[in-house]
């Protein structure tokens, strides 16, 4: 079965798949779960899961570079991943098993699994780093009842060299850990009035949405491939420019299938303000 799960995902263009044992992320994490709520079919699911299958979805387009961080310049990987790991799931449930996909959606840590499933090891900006990936992917998983075979843990380490932490614009990366509310990625999504360094933060910077400084600077994002999935290397919008007159559902129209979209247009159109104005 792991065979077959591995031709489906290359098929899909999967970039990478890693399998863990759901007790071992239980040991790992302690019990400790985002505080997303579950459906009841998702509880009682939970409680039989003894594989999670981890799927890594590549998304570097190259040297692209915009006023859109790189993750949000092509389709919404909500959606692509999911679709990527539906025949997975489906062929799962053909072998009478039960299966269920999460793309950002779930309550599981993500960056945990990574690291369980030997996809990746966890780097000081707080980003899950492959070898051959770098930092640029979606992960996804799916939990299922179905035994499989299970994948060692990754052990590779970060190399210490604190270029992210010297790079980052607020000083959100620390050798202390991580102070989400100081992350520009963080203030470029953020509802409501900015300080005046917040502002001074998104006018330096290069993007409006989102961040890549801590990626582009780390040494792991070197010399990596172009991702083979088409979603995220074509038809991309690098530099997005909104029309004032554009109303909300217009623009849900024109975007509603890009990651950056589930704001809605106010804070972009702030964020663009302040980038090309003296704020």
């Amino acid at each position: 079965m792991r065979n077959k799960i591995l031709e489906l995902a290359e098929e899909q263009k999967i970039s990478a798949v890693g399998i863990c044992k759901a007790s071992d992320y239980i040991k790992r994490t302690e019990g400790l779960l985002k505080k997303a709520s579950f459906c009841a079919e998702d509880k009682e699911l939970s409680d039989k899961v003894r594989s999670i299958i981890v799927c890594a979805f590549s998304y570097y387009n190259g040297e692209k570079r915009g006023n859109i961080s790189r993750y949000a310049q092509g389709a919404d990987y909500h959606i692509v991943a999911k679709e990527k790991m539906s025949p997975i799931c489906e062929y799962l449930k053909e072998k009478g098993f039960s299966a269920q996909s999460f793309a950002d959606t779930g309550t599981l840590n993500e960056r945990i699994l990574a690291n369980l499933s030997g996809i990746a090891f966890l780097g000081k900006n707080q980003m899950a780093i492959s070898k051959t990936l770098g930092s640029y992917f979606f992960i996804g998983y799916i939990i299922t009842d179905c035994e499989l075979p299970h994948d060692a843990p990754n052990t590779m380490e970060c190399d210490g060299c604190g270029k992210c932490i010297g790079a980052c614009p607020l000083g959100a990366l620390s050798k202390e850990g991580f102070c989400e509310d100081k992350c520009l990625s963080y203030i470029t999504q953020k509802k409501g009035e900015l300080t005046g360094e917040e502002k001074i933060a998104i006018k330096n910077a290069k993007t409006i949405w989102g961040c890549d400084i801590c990626q582009e600077v780390c040494p792991h994002n070197r010399g990596l491939g172009v991702t083979p999935i088409p979603e995220f290397k074509e038809n991309l919008i690098i530099n997005l420019e909104i029309d004032g007159n554009l109303s909300n559902k217009e623009f849900k129209k024109l975007y509603g299938n890009r990651a950056f979209s589930w704001r809605g247009k106010q804070v972009l159109e702030r964020n663009l303000k302040i980038k090309n104005s003296g704020m």
